[in-house]
């Protein structure tokens, strides 16, 4: 069974991947994991804070894994850098494939730095990275 990573960030962008996944994949043959990567600067702010995001964070997530339904569905929280904890987060849980989209910033529409990190340090993975204009 292929391992596939969905890093969410809850955009309405980065959840095209979950399309994208039921159209590739039928769900007898794959894993699927949602793993969202809360950004560092969450350190700075009140315990309080943290932990209300954290906690909406979750609950999107398994929101996010009933659309899902059907298919085997995990989903996975963490707090740092986003590119750095996707790769390693991938590379330590041995993951096949990694669904993403990249951001359109900017007049020339280059990938965004997460997807640029990915790219470049992501060369283990099988990677499907969407435009945002991919049609689903």
């Amino acid at each position: 069974m292929k391992k596939v990573l969905l890093p969410i960030d809850g955009s309405v962008r980065s959840l095209r991947t979950i399309d994208m996944t039921k159209q590739i994949y039928p769900a007898q043959d794959v894993a699927v994991t949602l793993l969202m990567v809360l950004p560092d600067q969450m350190s700075i702010d009140g315990h309080f804070e943290r932990e209300r995001i954290r906690r909406k964070a979750a609950n999107e997530l398994e929101t996010f894994a009933e659309l899902l339904t059907g298919w085997t569905v995990d989903t996975v929280l963490l707090r740092g850098s986003p590119g750095a904890e996707i790769i390693q987060f991938a590379k330590e849980e041995g993951y096949d494939t990694l669904v993403m989209t990249r951001s359109s910033r900017g007049p020339l529409k280059k990938l965004g730095s997460v997807a640029t990190y990915i790219v470049r340090n992501g060369q283990f993975l099988n990677l499907i990275i969407m435009r945002e204009d991919d049609g689903v």
